[in-house]
């Protein structure tokens, strides 16, 4: 039994081969990895795994290069979709939540997307691709999971794009201090547990082929995080103006919709945030 991760050096892809195991090979452009992306369809072709789950891209939402994002997200997905395809290989690849945009129509994986950024169009336009794909072939097995927003063990990579839980602790550990936008009261997000998100995307591989949320079914706000932080660390809260280069591209509320997921997965229960925040804190060494 062998198994292909792209982005294996990213957040998510890290945290699955830890699961996966001592058979996984690893593709990536940064750190350590088995297969240069030049060698990706040599691979595949030569060990033939069980899975490729495509975890690589350009996950920047702030990311204004369209020529990088069609290239990286769209290009580069095409070209590993063919390849497995062709092969009949199952396919796992990482879409996003941010597809949905303002969630005016909901959060189920059938309604009309309506993305923000450049990264949400990306994502949003493979989807598109695959949801064409399946339709016209149904014996072809490939699954999109559409991740809300992650967090937990390994978020170091991230850096900016880091999720709040793994921001404020670091802070409230450093400076004692939880830098918080103004109004984050409004803004609402579904947080996900990084253990949910790799188990759910290890049993993905048998589901049957089409698009699938990933999140906890629950919306929470920045402030419950950073109250929730709070709480653990001792920190004080201390407003800041929120940042005019993400006026327009900041979704105000996100909340996964798991009836579709439930009905395949055998995970049916998800880690509440209070928990998931404890075990980064506690994993960190943040608390004892």
């Amino acid at each position: 039994m062998s198994f292909i991760v792209t982005g294996a050096n990213g957040f998510i892809g890290k945290n699955l081969c830890e699961a996966l195991g001592p058979d996984v090979k690893t593709c990536d452009v940064v750190g350590k990895f088995d297969i240069p992306s030049s060698k990706l369809k040599e691979a595949i072709m030569d060990i033939q795994p069980e899975c490729v789950f495509h975890l690589g891209a350009i996950s920047s939402t702030t990311e204004s290069d369209i020529f990088k994002i069609c290239e990286n997200n769209i290009l580069l997905s095409t070209k590993l979709f063919n390849v497995c395809s062709n092969l009949n290989i199952p396919l796992v690849y990482a879409s996003s939540a941010s597809i949905y945009g303002e969630g005016t129509q909901g959060f189920q994986e059938h309604v009309m997307t309506t993305p923000m950024n450049y990264y949400a169009i990306s994502k949003d336009c493979f989807d598109r691709f695959v949801t064409k794909k399946v339709k016209d072939n149904p014996r072809l097995q490939v699954v999109g999971l559409r991740y809300f927003n992650v967090y937990g063990h390994n978020e170091d990579s991230k850096k900016d794009m880091a999720s709040p839980v793994h921001k404020f602790l670091k802070s409230a550990s450093k400076t004692k201090t939880i830098k918080l936008f103004k109004g984050s009261e409004k803004f609402y997000r579904d947080f996900v547990d990084i253990r949910d998100v790799v188990s759910l995307t290890v049993e993905s591989q048998k589901f049957k082929s089409g698009i699938y949320n990933i999140g906890s079914g629950k919306a929470r706000t920045f402030l419950e995080v950073a109250k929730i932080i709070k709480n653990l660390t001792n920190a004080d809260i201390q407003y800041i103006d929120f940042p005019k280069h993400l006026e327009g591209k900041y979704q105000n509320y996100t909340c996964s919709d798991n009836g579709k997921i439930n009905k395949v997965a055998k995970q049916k229960s998800r880690f509440s945030l209070e928990e998931g925040i404890r075990n980064v804190a506690i994993t960190k060494g943040y608390i004892y």
